[in-house]
């Protein structure tokens, strides 16, 4: 492999401007005033390099680690620092053959190979990263941090089981680790059935790792996965223990700035992709203000729009009745609200409510009057039939058109039953008499047309 060093980049501290033995202060000073002078919308490569540089350096072990590289000999340290750069430009594969270029001649260097395992996991070569990190492993048993990502690894190649043993064992080593605990999660949520017991399981994880993290300081905003988590195994049961999880990871996105708002949009989407939006209503208040700290999801994802919208017209469905509306507007709107797909029974309900809403039309005509005001949205799932009931003049043809309507889904669905007289569908509504049209001779013989005599 041939290979330019006229191509490779300043060092970290050649990017900052600041000596090898500055201090933090010093560091964090010659960062800001570079990043006044470089604005990441006008000069995002220059950007990405200072941030880099800042990141690592203000990063004990990530700075001992670079520095320890700085020690070998120039050539390989060169060719470390221009992996890096490859690694943050998304160029993985190459930076994966300097990596391997460095090892070949450098084997000893552990943290090498960690930049080299993470280089072919960015680069989707699974097989290949799974025997990185057990060739680290198999160096620093002891090492937490290489047994939980040797259990990611095996969890990306689908190895479920031995995923879940591997992060039992860097628990082990470390009890207090965030991201053992996330990772406990992630196994044993990929190792779930429709079993309850499972879920039961993972719940029982959840709070041991709550209990594990709760006075952990450093990376408060990782403690999100283990909240959320927290929460989809107890939304839909304990709704006190749910609350009381979203309310902790809406502090940790208020207080954690923008890496708790890039936690807190992960959390919203698994939230929304585990429990239905019948179940989240309850919470709603809540996402809703978690959802009004991450203001990228009204503008740049319409999916997780939608689907807190379904959260909230949900909530709107559970308050109808504490806001005075008969319960039967509940069930109808439950009912078309639904996320799956209509079935012919769902049909005949809705038909009978539509039913039950015309033969008492005079209860509920103010009812609607109401809801069309008060909740718009709402009103809208049945708009044409209630403006049907609020404006006919003639309520009992629809009456008789959704009696036809129950009685053949009734046949259809199987519903009849000849000895329960209360499964019989309601009587159609008979005219007492021929229908008179307004030009035909008026029934009392006078001789006149119907619209001129008793039609008058």
């Amino acid at each position: 492999m041939l290979f330019n060093f006229g191509d490779v980049k300043k060092t970290y501290y050649e990017t900052l401007g600041v000596a090898q033995t500055a201090a933090a202060g010093e560091i964090k000073r010659a960062y800001f005033c570079l990043v006044r002078k470089y604005q990441p919308d006008r000069f995002p490569e220059e950007f990405k390099e200072i941030r880099a540089a800042y990141e690592t350096l203000m990063d004990g072990q990530k700075r001992a680690e670079y520095d320890a590289i700085g020690r070998l000999p120039s050539s390989v340290a060169l060719l470390f620092h221009e992996a890096q750069r490859l690694d943050r430009f998304g160029r993985r594969g190459k930076a994966a053959e300097l990596y391997q270029l460095i090892l070949k001649s450098h084997p000893e260097l552990d943290n090498v190979r960690e930049h080299y395992a993470r280089s072919l996991s960015a680069d989707d070569k699974t097989g290949k990263t799974v025997e990185v990190w057990e060739e680290l492993c198999r160096r620093n048993p002891g090492n937490a941090h290489y047994a939980r990502e040797l259990g990611e690894s095996y969890l990306d190649r689908g190895w479920n089981k031995k995923a879940l043993a591997e992060t039992r064992r860097a628990l082990s080593l470390d009890r207090g680790s965030v991201d053992g605990w996330s990772t406990m999660m992630f196994c044993t949520l990929a190792n779930l059935t429709k079993n309850s017991d499972s879920w039961d399981e993972l719940q029982d994880i959840c709070l041991q790792a709550i209990g594990a993290v709760k006075e952990v300081k450093a990376d408060e905003w990782k403690k999100m996965r283990i909240y959320t988590y927290a929460f989809i195994t107890s939304g839909t049961q304990k709704s006190d223990a749910a609350r009381a999880h979203l309310r902790e990871m809406i502090r940790i996105v208020r207080e954690n700035g923008q890496n708790g708002r890039a936690e807190g949009r992960m959390a919203m989407k698994e939230i929304l992709r585990f429990i239905p939006a019948d179940a989240l209503a309850r919470f709603y208040p809540d996402l809703k203000e978690m959802a009004g700290l991450l203001p990228n999801i009204d503008a740049d994802d319409r999916k997780l729009r939608r689907q807190l919208d379904a959260v909230r017209i949900n909530f709107e469905i559970e308050g109808l009745v504490e806001k005075k509306f008969s319960e039967i507007f509940r069930d109808l709107f439950r009912i078309l609200n639904s996320e799956f797909e209509e079935t012919e029974e769902e049909e005949l309900e809705v038909t009978a409510i539509e039913y039950i809403l015309l033969r008492d039309r005079r209860i509920y005509a103010p009812q609607l009057k109401r809801l069309k005001e008060e909740i718009p949205e709402l009103y809208a799932l049945c708009g044409s039939f209630f403006n049907e009931v609020l404006r006919t003049r003639d309520p009992d043809k629809l009456m008789h058109q959704r009696a036809k309507k129950i009685n053949n889904l009734k046949r259809r669905v199987g519903f009849f039953d000849k000895e329960d007289p209360d499964s019989a569908p309601p009587e159609i509504i008979q005219r007492a008499q021929p229908k008179i049209g307004r030009n035909d001779p008026c029934p009392c013989g006078s001789g006149k047309k119907y619209k001129k005599c008793c039609g008058a």
